[in-house]
């Protein structure tokens, strides 16, 4: 037996009436004295095809019956929402916007309107229907109708109405006793619930942001008290997630029976509070819901008391941009706060950690950032894999630690050191050198010769080299980074040129991708050295002639869409993995034309790229360097991936030649829709045929199942030229001051696989 709920989805929709009636042609002549005709008889009422019959009634749910006259007939049986049913001025547009719907649901799954219907449609009486997840006190309809499964399930019967509004809310006879007492900035909590047998959920938070929440808009958010509880409760519900609990310790953890003490720490001092504990109960379906009025009560937070902490700071080994450094607090449990920045020689500690709380307190109040808790070790010794990375050579820097908790600090420490002199940017020497050379791009890496120099560096064709005028590159580079800087400045006045360039630049050895080249094009670059005091190009170094891209191998391989096949009737016959392919589309790409390859590679893409005009190789290249994976079986040339239906994708292919050249890529559009979808036993015949052949068993391998966040390619996704980056590597994540940033332009993985 299967139902449907279709809740807020309709809209009426022109369509061809599915009855109709006859009127007299105004034109035929009639008698002038017709003979009266006597009153037909008064036909009987025909019986209903339907008898809906409504039982218990929740808040969340409506239970039915449905006996139809004819017992063999079948029909569809749906909940709408009332709204939608009295807005909707005639039933066949009803009905006919239901079809539209559950074609449109069938072609999600890979199915026709007919192969989909036998799995809604009911046949017989419902003798146990229920309609559940519902809103309280709300007005539904339960709408039966009879199809003709010979006649594409086209409606042959009257639409049968019937009215339904859930019951209220239920609520549980609980009240609640809430005694807090307060010490400083803690707050202990004696709940005493009424019934011990409720279970009950308790949350204290700030007067003012509750008032926030639930004041009408625009001065407020506008949510009622019990939706605010709901809200606190889900972001309690996903703190708790983050930190690893499973749902049923999640349960365990914030929700209970009887009473209780609880007890909360480092509340903000010398603030009104309000306490809400509300009765909760589990629905018939599993969901949580709120079953009473709030309990509210009041108390103000006194002064803060400031745990004992004491630190002590060492700080060693100093060089011109790093520093072993320890932070070892007295207490290991205590919150606290610490931090690295440039001295100016003048302000205090007190001072330094004024400003730190009143630009991040509101964060760190929140747990978001910049509280530690243990020894912080940066010291590139034992299980500290790295000395602290420092932003600037010959600067003073301070290393500031203190007591946080519920915005209370406790006495500050901090020490001041001075980094090693460095040489000048100026003075720096870089080798450039390219490796991986293929007709579209190479890797291109950078060794300065002072590891603490700061640079920018690209790569270009000849062309563009010999038109490349230096005098406006530095200009142009200078102008940005003094935007950039500006932007910073704004956001932190107190962000040195340093900090902007450790974020934007690079120093030591790095390498990228040069991409977007054509085949046997010679190309050249650039380094750009930084000053520090200035965060200006103070030279420019070149480098003509780095690497030439090779000439396109002589095989060109193609590809075209075997076929597409339903996971669900594969159902796991095929490949064994039942839940990959369940609801989903198996697209089989077949590779031809490979004849000489050293080795084959395929893919299947999300998006449409098979335009090659629009998308040539050498733009996408770089981008499908991470996709193609294994490589192909020569002697298995398909590649099978399970995919959504109605997704668009474009198969790839390449080979490798025997002189290990890359040669020209072919590729293919693909869609799986129902109606290019194929016999199953295709698939499981060619799978077949391939063991055999192969002496082996084929699998479905995890790498080929499309999924996960489904983006978009798009032209602007690709470099045209120039270098590809990959953001830095973090050495350690240790604090400094926080700068603005801007998202990061580089390449965007556009499909997940899994």
């Amino acid at each position: 037996m299967k139902k449907i709920t279709w809740l807020m989805m309709l809209v009426a929709v022109f369509a061809v009436a599915m009855t109709s009636c006859k009127s007299e042609d105004p034109t035929t002549p009639q008698p002038e004295n017709p003979t009266p005709e006597p009153e037909p008889e008064p036909e009987p009422e025909p019986a209903a095809v339907f008898d809906i019959k409504v039982g218990e009634v929740t808040s969340s749910s409506i239970a039915y019956t449905v006996t139809p006259a004819d017992l063999e007939a079948e029909y569809l049986c749906v909940l709408y929402d009332a709204e939608t049913v009295e807005e909707t001025t005639r039933d066949e547009f009803l009905v006919q916007e239901l079809m539209m719907e559950l074609e449109a649901e069938a072609r999600s799954e890979g199915k026709t309107l007919l192969e989909y219907m036998p799995s809604v449609v009911d046949k017989g009486a419902i003798e146990d229907g229920l309609f559940k997840g519902l809103a309280p006190e709300t007005d539904y309809y339960i709408i039966v109708f009879g199809v003709d499964a010979e006649n594409n399930y086209a409606a042959n019967t009257e639409v049968f109405k019937t009215k339904v509004t859930t019951a209220a809310l239920e609520t549980i006879d609980v009240t609640f006793d809430i005694q807090t007492t307060v010490d400083g900035n803690t707050a202990e909590y004696t709940i005493t619930p009424s019934n011990d047998d409720a279970i009950w959920y308790f949350y204290t938070l700030p007067k003012a942001t509750f008032e926030v929440y639930t004041a009408a808009q625009p001065d407020g958010y506008g949510m009622s008290e019990q939706e605010f509880m709901i809200y606190c409760l889900q972001m309690d519900i996903d703190a708790h997630r983050q930190a690893g609990l499973t749902d049923n310790q999640i349960m365990n953890a914030i929700f209970h029976k009887g009473s209780l003490v609880l007890q909360a720490k480092g509340l903000n001092a010398n603030t009104e509070y309000i306490n809400m504990v509300a009765g909760f109960f589990v629905t018939p379906e599993g969901q949580v819901t709120i079953g009473t009025e709030l309990t509210k009560t009041y108390y103000t937070t006194g002064d803060a008391q400031a745990v004992e902490l004491t630190f002590d700071i060492s700080v060693t080994d100093i060089e011109a941009m790093r520093a072993a450094i320890k932070i070892t607090p007295s207490k290991a449990n205590e919150t606290f706060c610490w931090m690295v920045g440039q001295y100016d020689g003048v302000k205090s500690a007190e001072d330094i950690m004024n400003e730190i709380v009143a630009m991040y307190g509101a964060w760190m109040n929140g747990g978001y950032m910049m509280i530690y808790r243990g020894v912080q070790d940066y010291t590139g010794v034992g299980s500290s894999p790295y000395k602290y990375k420092l932003d600037a050579a010959d600067t003073e820097y301070y290393v500031i630690a203190f007591g946080y908790a519920g915005g209370v600090t406790t006495e500050p420490t901090m020490e001041t050191f001075r980094t090693l002199p460095a040489p000048a940017a100026e003075d720096t020497t870089f080798e450039m050198t390219a490796t991986e050379i293929t007709p579209y791009g190479f890797k291109v890496s950078v060794k300065p010769s002072f590891s603490t120099t700061y640079y920018s560096f690209d790569c270009m064709t000849n062309a563009q080299f010999a038109e490349l005028n230096q005098d406006e590159l530095v200009e142009a580079f200078n102008a940005q980074f003094d935007e950039i800087y500006a932007q910073q400045k704004e956001f932190n006045p107190d962000t040195t040129i340093a900090q902007v360039l450790s974020m934007y630049y690079y120093r030591d050895v790095y390498s990228a991708t040069a991409s977007g080249m054509t085949p046997e094009t010679t190309c050249s670059g650039i380094v750009m050295a930084i000053s520090t005091e200035t965060g200006h190009v103070v030279k420019v170094h070149t480098y003509p002639d780095i690497a030439t891209t090779t000439a396109l191998g002589s095989i060109a391989p193609t590809v075209e869409v075997f076929g597409h096949y339903s996971g669900d009737e594969e159902n796991g016959s095929v490949f064994g993995q039942p839940a990959a392919t369940k609801g989903r589309a198996i697209t089989v790409l077949k590779y031809d034309n490979f004849e000489g390859a050293r080795t084959l590679f395929g893919t299947l893409i999300l998006d449409d790229l098979s335009n090659a005009a629009t998308y040539p190789d050498s733009m996408i290249w770089g981008e499908l360097l991470s996709k193609w994976g294994s490589a192909v079986n020569k002697k298995q040339p398909y590649g099978f991936f399970v995919v959504d239906w109605e997704a668009i994708n474009t198969g790839f292919t390449y080979a490798v030649d025997n002189n290990g050249l890359p040669g020209e890529m072919g590729r293919c559009y693909s869609v799986a829709t129902v109606d290019n979808k194929g016999n199953i036993e295709d698939l499981q015949n060619l799978v077949n045929e391939l063991n055999a052949a192969d002496s082996s068993s084929f699998s479905l391998p995890k790498s080929v199942v499309l999924g996960g966040e489904k983006s978009s390619v798009t032209l602007s996704d690709f470099v045209s030229h120039g270098v590809n980056v990959a953001m830095p590597e973090v050495e350690a994540a240790a604090p400094q001051l926080p700068v603005a940033s801007e998202a990061n332009e580089f390449p965007v993985t556009h499909i997940t696989v899994l």
